[in-house]
């Protein structure tokens, strides 16, 4: 009997406990507590850097050059390391998916970070022609990427577009800084093709002595002229019609250098005939080894080969081709000294058949991935510029890459140009030279115009060479690289005059408000 009233004593101590226990619990909930509704409703405040206010415990992000293989660090302070993204040659197609850039990789402890579209809604080529190549293993490994911020216009405009175009999601929404818009700049490069048979060609093809064959597709028998009669409008103001008169009073006394391959020699070519064009007395004008001079406007245009722009070594005993990343071209102290200076490259680079090693810091590497290679040659022509370029005398400007229609977009019988509502494709590797391009220019200390040509020019498939560039007898496959003259080149020099005529305009503007 005793044993169960203990029992019965105890049961009751517990239930008494328990009570005074949620009791203490629910007036404690009752003081301090929060409303869930006000939880769910719970916004975060802006911030003026970032628009969002953080964690200070939130992960940054990391470049893809600190995932896997590392790479020589670049020891210079004229422009910031680049973060690059795995770079395709365009003559391969690869069994495994392509690499994804640096934000396409989950950042660390952030896994459900949103990828970026580093191809400009490129599609991967069909994975199983050829086997797969890898360019993963380079020897060195102590890179480390600095911080990019993203690519602003190193001219005083945007980026290119046409009509109605879906954005790259990587370079090209570029919006225009506060300078910009004080001084009135439009983007030159954001518009569209108009059929003008009016204004368009600025010169008869018959008339120019210059011509390659290559870009003489009349006289190798093209058909049709309706590629020449297309003229590009702006969206944002009305682009100066080139004036050669004009163009050569601007130019008189000086000497212009356009460096790089063959596409740029035919803007050599287009610069020319468009000038040539304009002189009455053309017995004083000369253009013979790539070089054309106007005596009358003391005006010499000279071409230059550096396909690569760095140096292009050739071993004489095995022939094999050597790419030396520390050095600029053989033929860069020709371009010294030049007070326009007119650079591109590209094409070559995507072609892996177009080289054999790679010399940098003194060491071969048959193995080093296309990007990394391309960035560092971009550092060496970089450097150069900073090191070589008076900015007092010199202009500086980098035409952007012209794209080749190949594989599916054949420019082969195509006489119109791609519809301007179309979005913006360009190839996996196109789109990352680009981006190379782009982000070298705009770390350097030296200012840079950017010729941003590559939007406009993806459009104009049906104004390439094709079958036209050799006599029929001679005639190969299509060439959907180069151009017919006149043609989209002529375009592009149009927009250098543009970018000169509104350069001179504000500077003019400037004077007069100080």
């Amino acid at each position: 009997m005793g044993t169960y009233s203990t029992i019965i004593e105890r049961w009751w101590l517990v239930t008494f406990a328990g009570f005074i226990l949620v009791l203490l619990l629910f007036i404690s909930h009752s003081r301090n507590g929060y409303n869930i509704s006000v939880l769910q409703n719970l916004t975060v405040p802006k911030t003026a850097s970032t628009q969002y206010t953080m964690p200070d415990n939130m992960p940054s992000p990391i470049s893809s050059d600190h995932i896997g293989n590392k790479e020589p660090e670049k020891s210079s302070d004229q422009y910031p390391k680049l973060t690059l993204q795995t770079c395709m040659p365009s003559n391969f197609t690869y069994s495994e998916k392509p690499a994804t850039s640096s934000s396409q990789v989950p950042f660390s402890g952030h896994p459900h970070s949103e990828p970026s579209h580093i191809s400009d809604n490129v599609k991967p080529v069909m994975p199983s022609r050829v086997p797969s190549l890898d360019f993963e293993n380079s020897s060195p490994s102590n890179f480390t990427a600095g911080k990019i911020e993203p690519v602003t216009s190193s001219s005083q405009y945007h980026l290119s577009g046409s009509k109605n175009p879906k954005p790259s999601k990587v370079f090209d929404d570029v919006k225009p800084n506060l300078t910009e818009k004080k001084m009135g700049r439009c983007n030159i490069f954001e518009g569209k093709w108009v059929y003008d048979p009016g204004e368009s060609p600025l010169y008869d093809s018959a008339m120019c002595p210059f011509f390659s064959d290559r870009a003489s597709c009349q006289r190798n028998g093209r058909p049709d002229k309706e590629y020449e009669r297309w003229r590009w409008q702006a969206n944002e103001c009305k682009i100066p019609r080139f004036d050669a008169k004009d163009m050569l009073e601007r130019l008189r006394g000086k000497r212009v250098v356009l460096v790089g391959d063959s596409i740029n020699f035919g803007q050599w070519e287009s610069l020319a005939c468009l000038l040539y064009s304009a002189i009455p007395d053309r017995s004083h004008v000369d253009a013979r080894n790539r070089v054309f001079r106007a005596e009358s406007y003391n005006l010499i245009i000279e071409s230059r080969w550096a396909e690569f722009l760095v140096e292009v070594i050739v071993n004489k005993t095995s022939g094999k081709k050597i790419l030396n990343l520390d050095s600029l071209s053989s033929s860069a102290w020709k371009w010294k000294g030049a007070d326009i200076m007119v650079f591109n490259t590209g094409h070559w680079w995507m072609s892996r058949q177009r080289w054999d090693w790679f010399l940098y810091k003194k060491k071969l590497y048959t193995d080093m991935k296309l990007e990394r290679a391309f960035k560092l040659a971009m550092q060496t022509w970089a450097g150069w510029i900073q090191k070589n370029v008076d900015t007092s005398k010199t202009t500086v400007f980098f035409r952007g890459m012209s794209p080749a229609h190949s594989g599916r977009n054949k420019c082969y019988r195509a006489t119109q140009p791609i519809e301007d509502d179309q979005p913006f494709k360009l190839k996996y590797s196109e789109s990352l030279i680009k981006g190379i391009v782009e982000r070298t220019i705009q770390g350097m200390r030296t200012p840079v115009k950017y010729l941003n040509i590559t939007k406009l020019t993806e459009y104009r498939k049906d104004a390439h060479s094709s079958i036209y560039w050799k006599q029929k007898q001679f005639r190969p496959g299509p060439d959907c690289s180069h151009w017919c003259l006149p043609g989209v080149p002529d375009t592009w020099n149009n927009l250098l005059y543009a970018t000169m005529v509104f350069d001179s305009s504000s500077s003019s503007s400037s004077s007069s408000l100080a």
